[in-house]
């Protein structure tokens, strides 16, 4: 399989991966804090909330800071959400006009041509 192909092939399996987990924790952010726009958590906190393992939680926070959806503070710097301890408290700041743009959406379906 070409190297191109393959690439694309992992990038669709990694979103996959990690679509539901940033939908579960959205819908959280969403349905049950009110869109808030800065939550002090841990990543405890949003696992048990979520119903989650903190690892997941942490892909999901990850996703959301790659995508410029949000960012990660301990103190006043900006964390690392690899690094951070399932026990450690930071504030999660939402940029929610930023997530509700426009996004390319992930489905499987099949085509007429399937």
């Amino acid at each position: 399989m070409p190297q191109r192909e393959t690439k694309r092939l992992d990038w669709i399996r990694w979103m996959m991966r990690t679509g539901p987990l940033v939908n579960g924790l959205t819908t959280y952010l969403v349905d049950d804090l009110g869109e808030r726009q800065e939550v002090l958590t841990s990543l405890d906190r949003l696992a048990a909330a979520t119903g989650r393992d903190a690892d997941d939680v942490r892909i999901a926070l990850a996703e959301l800071v790659e995508a410029g959806d949000a960012q990660v503070h301990r103190v006043q710097e900006q964390a690392d959400v690899e690094r951070l301890e399932v026990h450690q408290r930071f504030r999660l700041v939402m940029n929610w006009d930023h997530f509700h743009e426009p996004r390319m959406r992930l489905s499987v379906r099949p085509t007429a041509s399937d």
